[in-house]
């Protein structure tokens, strides 16, 4: 009897350590748990290397900002990670990114692409995975116009309301009417000609000639003299920073000077005026909204230190941002939530660039536009 007693206290006693040992366990994982704070990630697409990189960088820091000013107001009970991926400019690295990211459960929305081409490839994948897909600064009307994809936003003018801007002061105003036009062969160049003709044509205007290019084009000579020719009074040049750079300084060498070179957005980078030099000198753009140096926002990304300029593309990346962290203080980490919030039709928000709001295609009815001109090596707003 006494040795069933023992044998009894016995097994209590392990019982007893091993029920105190289990508990110290799970109080240490608590603690873990607590201290280790949920991440909860934002994802960004964009060129971050090729001749677009200055523009996705721009981009990326600015976006950057605005999660370092999140994680900073304590308004979050959970960090916030941007988690940024490189397309290159490039439709399938930029859908090899996009299933990246839709694939980590902890990416509840994501900001994406400066190259139209790029983002009509990956729309697909953000609707397959139910994941909000918000554009800064892509411009291709079908982006937001081809599908009826919930969960595709864009937050700046496209391309059709680009050319309606910058036609109203080249042609209505200036009275350019005889015109030339080089564009890429890109998705975004070809429609950028195809907008450019249309809304020249509803103005009175004349197409002299078109000319579709590679993207990559180094050498315009053979196309600037033919167009010397025939003596037009503009030149309009639909793509993107580096070519028109180049296409400018050519004519520039031509003697070309006299003739107006006129652009939208995808010109608006301060690296077509280091490339094209003093030949950049008067060239027009339809560009983003522009900043003054008092913003509160340019003011912030200086003192986060960061290397690069913010870019065109920078405020609407940082706006977009907000639009996502608006979302999470509104309905949570939750990806179809956030989807709902933003296409909701009473949907708004009030950021760098302004009051944004959205029409029933997701695509902004209030994104800014500024014409700018090259002037000492800048872009300047225009003035008459």
């Amino acid at each position: 009897m006494k040795k069933m007693n023992s044998i009894l206290k016995n097994k209590l006693y392990l019982i007893l350590v091993f029920s105190l040992i289990l508990t110290f366990v799970l109080c240490q994982t608590n603690l873990v748990w607590a201290d280790a704070k949920k991440v909860v990630k934002i994802g960004f697409i964009d060129p971050l290397t090729g001749n677009c990189a200055d523009l996705g960088i721009g981009a990326k820091n600015s976006a950057e900002l605005a999660i370092l000013q999140a994680n900073a107001s304590g308004e979050f009970p959970y960090e916030i990670k941007l988690v940024a991926e490189d397309d290159a400019s490039d439709p399938a690295t930029g859908v090899a990114a996009a299933l990246k990211l839709c694939s980590d459960p902890d990416v509840v929305a994501v900001i994406s692409h400066f190259n139209s081409a790029v983002a009509l490839a990956t729309v697909h994948t953000f609707h397959r995975f139910g994941v909000a897909q918000i554009m800064p600064s892509s411009i291709h009307p079908d982006i937001t116009r081809g599908n009826d994809y919930k969960e595709v936003s864009r937050i700046c003018a496209d391309n059709i309301a680009e050319h309606n801007f910058g036609i109203d002061l080249v042609v209505d105003k200036l009275g350019h009417k005889k015109w030339s036009s080089i564009y890429d062969t890109s998705s975004y160049g070809d429609n950028c000609n195809n907008n450019f003709k249309k809304v020249l044509g509803e103005r009175g205007g004349i197409l002299l000639s078109e000319d579709g290019i590679s993207v990559g084009t180094k050498d315009f000579r053979p196309i600037l003299n033919k167009i010397k020719g025939l003596k037009p009074e503009a030149i309009y040049f639909g793509g993107l920073t580096t070519e028109a750079a180049l296409c400018k300084r050519q004519m520039h060498e031509l003697g070309m000077d006299d003739i107006v070179f006129f652009g939208v957005t995808g010109l608006d980078s301060e690296t077509f005026n280091e490339i094209a030099g003093p030949a950049a000198e008067g060239t027009i753009i339809v560009g983003k909204l522009a900043l003054g140096e008092d913003s509160d926002f340019v003011k912030a990304y200086k003192a986060a230190g960061f290397s690069e300029p913010y870019e065109a593309t920078g405020p609407y990346a940082y706006d977009a941002i907000g639009i996502i962290l608006e979302a999470l203080k509104k309905v949570g980490p939750d990806r179809k939530a956030i989807v709902d919030y933003i296409a909701d039709p009473d949907f708004e928000y009030h950021g760098v660039i302004g009051l944004t709001k959205l029409d029933e295609d997701g695509q902004s009815v209030t994104g800014g536009l500024t014409l700018k001109v090259s002037r000492n090596g800048k872009w300047v707003p225009w003035s008459e």
